[in-house]
């Protein structure tokens, strides 16, 4: 590392705050037909006109937008990413970031005590909150293409019922259920989230195969069993001993022969690679009791004592920055 790479280690807030700034204010949006000056954007939105074109230069810069004379149109990356009506659009895990700017702030606060800086309630209480956090996750699985890659990963052909915990959006278990015309779904998630989740389904045409069940996993009973389990990117918001419990739990929901399918990003056992699993591992720290990235060994441990073996790792391709780990009952 040399001095310039220190330095936008250090300064990598600003970037991020601009595209979130830019997100929020709807920015792109005025570009999805035409180009513009910055006068019009700022009349447009309601703006300051000066301070309008200093964030569309800093975009520019960013190679968001493209400025030709004093005229903005979009990037090819903004119009496929960035633009609400484009299938992956992303800016719902923006505004997401964007929310957790304030615990971000607290870190230091994180570090000395060990705790969580805003309550750990899973997004549960406040339902702007929730709405946020759930549209996040449909939006980056969806802009990524995770539901697509895992769909591929595995043979879902002869699979009839599936149970994913903690789904969310249910976007897994709504391209499953679209591609595998046998399989059926249930999702298990807080009762909050699941408000959401109804209204994903629906649009998507699917109440008659993904059955809604709301409960804490950590707590309730989760009835019958199935053929597969999914846990996508939950255990990195439980502690060890909770995601020990957990799996010893659900390795009686599975069919003989069923596998849990768990995806998240998993560390080596340095626990410091791949760095994504590392940082992510710090906003753990802020938002949850104890929870964090586990390495591959720690999983297939929890598995094992969970009468689960042929415990193997699948590393998704990029963009992914996840893996599944799969073991068999």
């Amino acid at each position: 590392m040399n001095f310039s790479q220190l330095m936008s280690l250090a300064s990598g807030h600003v970037e991020a705050r601009i595209v979130q700034c830019a997100v929020r204010l709807d920015i792109f949006d005025v570009f999805k037909d035409t180009s513009a000056p910055a006068e019009t954007v700022a009349r447009q939105l309601g703006l300051e006109p000066a301070a309008t074109e200093l964030l569309l230069n800093a975009l520019a810069a960013l190679k968001l937008l493209i400025k030709q004379n004093q005229t903005f149109s979009l990037a090819p990356i903004a119009r496929r990413y960035l633009l609400p009506n484009s299938p992956q659009y992303v800016g719902g895990m923006i505004l997401f970031e964007d929310s957790l700017w304030q615990c971000w702030e607290k870190l230091p606060e994180a570090i000395r005590s060990g705790k969580p800086v805003r309550p750990p309630d899973m997004y549960q209480e406040d339902p702007k909150e929730t709405e946020i956090f759930i549209n996040a996750m449909d939006s980056l699985v969806k802009a990524r293409g995770d539901a697509e890659i895992v769909a591929n990963s595995l043979d879902w052909n002869e699979i009839n019922e599936l149970l994913d915990i903690g789904a969310g959006p249910a976007t897994y278990p709504i391209e499953l259920c679209r591609r595998f015309p046998r399989l059926h779904a249930t999702v298990f998630d807080l009762p909050a989230t699941l408000k959401i989740t109804e209204r994903y389904v629906r649009d998507a045409g699917l109440g008659d195969r993904i059955r809604l069940l709301a409960g804490d996993y950590r707590n309730d009973p989760i009835p019958s069993t199935y053929e597969v389990v999914l846990m996508s990117n939950i255990i990195h918001g439980e502690n060890y001993e909770k995601n020990q419990l957990l799996i010893g739990k659900l390795a009686k929901n599975l069919k003989p022969s069923g596998r849990l399918v768990i995806k998240d990003h998993i560390l080596n056992e340095t626990r410091a690679e791949p760095a994504i699993g590392a940082i992510f591992s710090l906003l753990m720290l802020l938002t949850t009791d104890g929870g964090r990235c586990y390495s591959f060994g720690e999983i297939q441990r929890w598995m094992e004592l969970a009468g689960i073996g042929q415990v193997r790792q699948i590393d998704l391709p990029p963009p992914l920055t996840s893996s599944l780990v799969i073991g068999t009952k």
